[in-house]
């Protein structure tokens, strides 16, 4: 008992500590965009009652605005260099930091999987999912192997065509099993017997 309220209470900590931040920081953010928000909508002749409102527009049209084009810049390459550089050598000894960029990355990357295949792939006596991520000249695949329970932290092997299996399975649902560390794989591949006799 002691054991479930101990993972219970841990478990709520750590899903709700990422909530919480980006809570925080967008609370804070539209803080600062307020006291420009605040100006601008007195120029637009707006009363104190309906100005309000409108500031709190404003202000949240500059944060997006903002956040657009601080989405442009980060696909400079200056801009890359820069951030790799900020979390080297600051923002990765903040143990929160990764546990955020952790879940955005979750969030995000489902745009990086377009053309993905998943696959089993056997390594010696033993098969884990992976993704076909595309295939080269000497019946050679490259494959990007999930790791659990984060599916973004794995990595990338060439293995020999005979060596996987195509499985019946969207990328989500398998991103799904590795959050899950596994459970539901029985109920999602039925057929796991069959992988032994199986080849790509």
């Amino acid at each position: 008992m002691l054991r479930f309220l101990k993972t219970t209470v841990l478990g709520g900590i750590l899903f709700l500590l990422p909530i919480v931040i980006f809570i925080a920081v967008i609370g804070k953010a539209l803080q600062i965009t307020s006291k420009f928000a605040v100006p601008i909508a007195g120029l637009l002749g707006a009363d104190k009652i309906v100005g309000v409102a409108v500031a709190e527009l404003l202000a949240i049209a500059l944060l997006v605005l903002i956040c657009f084009i601080a989405g442009l810049a980060a696909k400079t390459q200056w801009a890359k260099k820069f951030v790799q550089s900020l979390e080297t050598n600051i923002l990765e000894k903040i143990p929160v930091y990764e546990l955020l960029k952790t879940k955005t990355q979750s969030a995000l990357s489902f745009e990086e999987t377009e053309g993905m295949c998943p696959v089993a792939a056997r390594f010696d006596d033993s098969w884990q999912l992976a993704f076909e991520v595309e295939r080269i000249e000497g019946g050679k695949v490259v494959l990007f192997v999930p790791g659990a329970p984060d599916p973004w932290s794995g990595s990338v092997c060439v293995v020999t065509k005979d060596r996987i299996t195509p499985l019946d399975l969207t990328v989500k649902s398998t991103v799904n099993l590795m959050k899950r560390l596994g459970k539901g794989t029985t109920a999602a591949l039925p057929n796991l017997k069959g992988l032994g006799n199986a080849s790509a």
